[in-house]
């Protein structure tokens, strides 16, 4: 299992070579092409031709490219002129990130649990009621758009829920900052960078509230739209495992259904549940656009949408690269979570 680990770091080494080539692409035809097309007009000729210079624009490629490996291995990924202007990328990854990491922490506990127990279920009791009911939810997960569910939902809790239960009750369902703004972060001696964490350190009632009302609702979204794949993977894995000869001959031999479920149907059909599982904890640890976005939570999935509409390519090529090797660390995650669930499974 070293073995394999070693050789798959090894493999991630020119993968990641690959997709910096395809960034530098990215950031040579168009981040600078932005930046330039950004001066012209507002200042004089010679400024722009001095800038040009200073970027490296009249260089060969391979000149660019080198450069281009060297500052990412230093990690100068550059300076966002446009979505946060002046600030390095890296630092505002840095800020951003911590934020999507408590937006998915309860997906990515609840949507494992959850998912198993509903295709479990659905699956030992097929095409009964149970059966039928978790079906039925799953198809409306699949079938939602994740964005139609997060503007229902805003305009059922902020508008129906809160005018019926407290008359007028004034709250920004919207903006993650609506109370935490008065507290800045000069006030404290130092910041994590998790408001969570923050608000139980320096004991802030009102942060700790906050945070947690504008996280309930985009959690609750990500979990029912990505519940309902592994879910539909999951039965459909204890469905065929379910058929094999050993899982009859254990029912033969007299051994318990539970046993049966758990010991000898389960951890085989999770093996392909756990890709499933793995993927979708990388997928929201990039970020959830659509949820980010109409939440207005500024996490990696809000500043990535931003970035390309406001064509700061340098936070793009930034995220982009970030979100990749999370992608790449989660595949060997999923290896190693194979061993996990079936030791028998040996890689060479």
């Amino acid at each position: 299992m070293i073995t394999y680990m070693i050789k798959r770091l090894l493999l991630i080494i020119p993968m990641l070579f690959l997709i910096l080539l395809v960034t530098f692409v990215i950031s040579t035809f168009m981040s600078q092409n932005a930046r330039l097309n950004q001066m012209e007009g507002l200042v004089e000729w010679e400024y722009i031709l001095a800038e040009r210079e200073r970027m490296g624009y009249y260089d060969p490629w391979y000149v660019k490219l080198g450069k281009y490996f060297d500052n990412f291995f230093r990690g100068d990924w550059g300076t966002s002129y446009i979505v946060a202007s002046g600030m390095p990328v890296t630092t505002l990854i840095a800020k951003i990130f911590p934020k999507t990491i408590e937006l998915v922490i309860l997906p990515i506990i609840l949507i494992p649990i959850l998912s198993v127990k509903l295709g479990v279920t659905s699956a030992k009791n097929r095409n009964n009621w149970k059966d039928t009911i978790v079906r039925g939810i799953m198809m409306l997960g699949v079938c939602i758009p994740v964005f139609w569910l997060a503007t229902l939902v805003q305009y059922f809790v902020g508008t129906s829920l809160f005018n019926f239960t407290y008359g007028t009750f004034n709250l920004d369902i919207t903006s993650p900052n609506s109370i935490s703004m008065r507290y800045p972060n000069s006030a404290w001696p130092f910041s994590t960078g998790f408001r969570l964490i923050d608000a139980f350190l320096f004991n802030d009632q009102v942060l700790l509230q906050d945070t947690i009302i504008h996280m309930v609702l985009p959690a609750l979204c990500m979990t029912v739209i990505a519940l309902a794949g592994i879910t539909r993977q999951t039965r459909a894995s204890m469905l065929d495992v379910m058929q094999k000869d050993y899982v009859r001959t254990a029912r033969a031999k007299g051994v318990s259904e539970t046993d049966v479920i758990n010991k000898h149907s389960l951890r085989n059909a999770l093996i392909p549940t756990s890709t499933a599982i793995v993927a979708n904890t990388a997928a929201l640890l990039t970020g959830s656009l659509f949820v980010e976005m109409s939440f207005n939570y500024t996490g990696m999935g809000y500043f990535m949408v931003s970035a390309i509409r406001l064509g700061d390519y340098v936070v793009v090529n930034g995220i982009l690269v970030f979100n990749a090797i999370i992608i790449l660390s989660g595949t060997l995650a999923a290896d190693i979570l194979y061993t996990i669930i079936d030791p028998r499974i040996v890689y060479t």
